[in-house]
């Protein structure tokens, strides 16, 4: 009798697992899931990246511009034109564009001096919390040990990335010991701006 009851609670007990397993499954977001990451080429302008504006055999009209909160520079003879949520190559078509008004045939040239809007968010159990200004891309455990690595209380198997695109949130649940072991490697992803690590 006592066997038998010991065989029900193995099975009961190894049903309950799979039905968490099952639900964790459906719950959470596999990495391929998310978002690729852009290539630099692909880099998005934000608030605060600083930005070499040159227009050839122009010098007057060549600058360093910072964007502004409002996701706008200044330049001259155009005025304020939209940095942020655009490409390098972007805005200097845009700015092109807007000169050829009066210049003839400019040829502009945008660089990113320093970027200041690649940030991320680390939070919990970790020596130091807040945000990460990163200045190139920068993989999962790399943010991870730029903020000082884990405390002793931190929870190994449970850290969670939030990333929003389009204002849709996504949150991947990651352990961050299959990813040391390089069973999980894959799970070590390129982080994108804003997004929030949580280490539990």
């Amino acid at each position: 009798m006592e066997v038998l009851t010991v065989k029900l609670r193995s099975q009961t007990q190894a049903m309950m697992l799979c039905v968490l397993m099952l639900a964790a499954a459906y719950s959470t977001i596999r990495a391929q899931d998310l978002p690729a990451p852009s290539s630099p080429a692909d880099y998005i302008l934000g608030v605060e990246d600083r930005l070499s504006i040159s227009v050839w055999k122009e010098p007057e009209l060549s600058r360093t511009v910072v964007i502004r909160p409002d996701g706008k520079i200044t330049a001259p003879l155009v005025g304020d034109v939209q940095a942020a949520g655009r490409t390098s190559k972007q805005l200097s078509v845009d700015l092109t564009t807007a000169l050829s008004r009066f210049v003839k045939e400019p040829v502009v040239n945008v660089t990113v001096e320093a970027v200041e809007s690649y940030k991320v968010y680390v939070l919990g159990e970790v020596s130091t919390q807040g945000a990460l200004v990163l200045r190139r891309r920068t993989r999962l455990l790399e943010a991870i040990a730029l903020s000082g690595g884990m405390t002793a209380f931190a929870n190994r198997s449970d850290v969670v990335l939030i990333r929003y695109d389009d204002d849709k949130e996504t949150r991947l649940r990651i352990d961050y010991r299959k990813i040391v072991s390089g069973e999980k490697s894959e799970l070590n992803i390129f982080l994108k701006p804003g997004d929030t690590i949580i280490v539990n």
